[in-house]
């Protein structure tokens, strides 16, 4: 018995670090990608925006550099929601849902 809960620990301390692994990395493009979005603003800014000229830069600047904070807030709110029901075991979607036994009728009809 203690040899399966060590095992499950190292899994668990093992799943952590992948984790974090990813967080960093997701993070890091996310970031990147926000500082081209508002990099291609400052140059539109500086070099374009007295003549109007090449105005597709805008929207794509705005999309770059807004689009990971969205992200990052849905994954935060998302984190947030699903933490509230870790130890909770919630059923599958194909496993049928049983009716607890005080719902059974013990009726002899049926």
């Amino acid at each position: 018995m203690g040899l399966l809960k060590e095992v499950g620990d190292h899994d668990h301390k093992e799943n952590q670090e992948i984790r974090l692994k990813t967080c960093i990395v997701y993070n890091s493009w996310s970031l990147m990608v926000s500082m081209i979005g508002g990099l291609t603003l400052g140059w539109w800014e500086y070099e374009y925006h007295s003549t109007n000229s090449q105005l597709w830069m805008v929207p794509f600047g705005l999309i770059l550099l807004l689009t990971p904070l969205l992200v990052w807030f849905s994954v935060f709110v998302s984190d947030i929601c699903s933490s509230e029901v870790v130890g909770a075991r919630l059923p599958i979607a194909s496993e049928p849902v049983r009716q607890p036994r005080d719902a059974v009728c013990d009726d002899p009809e049926r």
